[in-house]
């Protein structure tokens, strides 16, 4: 069975973009994925750090 999707937009910089669009052009990889990516290993890594539970929210800018 698919997995289900939620679709979610983000401002940032236009330079922002370019850089992020730059390195996954460099990993042959979708923007999408090179995102999803990212952000699933600033989710483990806080959770991790602060014992967080799977799913719950993170406050990076306590």
């Amino acid at each position: 069975m698919p997995e289900s999707v939620v679709h979610f937009q983000i401002r940032m910089p236009p330079q922002q973009h370019e850089k992020l669009a730059t390195w996954a052009k460099e990993d042959k990889v979708s923007l999408n994925l090179l995102v999803v990516g990212i952000l699933e290993k600033a989710m483990e890594r806080h959770q991790a750090e602060s014992g967080t539970a799977k799913g719950s929210p993170a406050h990076p800018h306590k």
